[in-house]
């Protein structure tokens, strides 16, 4: 299915309803599919509602450019119109990597549409086109590269606009400040032990911590 953006822009999602709907939110140079489906995360979910959506550029999503680039808040304004087209108004949003940049703005940017924020693999320091450039050849994706400029040098900064969780690999050479900025905003964090930038996504202990957070009162 398709969500249509304020710029026109078409954004694939896939919607399977549940108790309290969940909002997937990937990293540069994946997709949903890949980052969610194939680390077991929507059977991990159990009874929630799963939202997986692929962010603009990539998977089925169109890779029409907005006027003023791809921006976090564009970015935000994409899921903005995803949770719409799905009819959902309140959404625990799980993010990894750049896809964090995105779910930070849209808590930010609609208030009371995003109920807790589980962040992944985001550092405090601000990736650059050449980290992102490294990231897409690790994951074999081309054409991107617009998206790595316009993407680099944005962070995110506090105060957490809703309750957060930070977790990522003890050797993610990525986001190796994780626990600093979980400090920082006066959230949670959980170390991943063994695991890097690119195979956290399937660790046990990151699924079980997500879904305790997301499930405490």
């Amino acid at each position: 299915m398709f969500a249509i953006a304020p710029d026109g822009g078409k954004i694939w999602y896939d919607h399977t309803p549940g108790e309290r709907t969940v909002l997937l939110v990937h990293g540069f140079a994946s997709d949903s599919a890949r980052t969610w489906g194939a680390t077991g995360w929507p059977r991990a979910l159990g009874g929630h509602g799963v939202l997986a959506v692929d962010l603009r550029g990539h998977g089925h999503s169109q890779a029409h450019r907005p006027p003023d680039g791809f921006t976090p808040e564009n970015l935000a304004d994409d899921l903005l119109a995803v949770l719409a087209a799905a009819g959902v108004a309140e959404a625990d949003v799980i993010t990894y990597s750049m896809g964090g940049l995105a779910g930070w703005a849209l808590a930010r940017r609609a208030p009371g549409r995003v109920r807790r924020l589980v962040l992944g693999g985001l550092g405090a320091r601000p990736a650059s086109a050449a980290d992102m450039a490294g990231v897409a050849r690790e994951l074999g994706a081309t054409g991107l590269e617009a998206i790595a400029e316009d993407m680099a040098g944005h962070r995110i900064e506090g105060p957490a606009p809703v309750p957060a969780l930070l977790a990522a690999g003890d050797a993610d050479t990525l986001a190796p400040d994780a626990a600093e900025l979980a400090a920082a905003l006066g959230a949670p964090f959980v170390p991943l032990p063994n695991r890097n930038h690119f195979n956290a996504l399937s660790s046990r202990a990151f699924k079980q911590a997500a879904l305790e957070f997301l499930e405490a009162k």
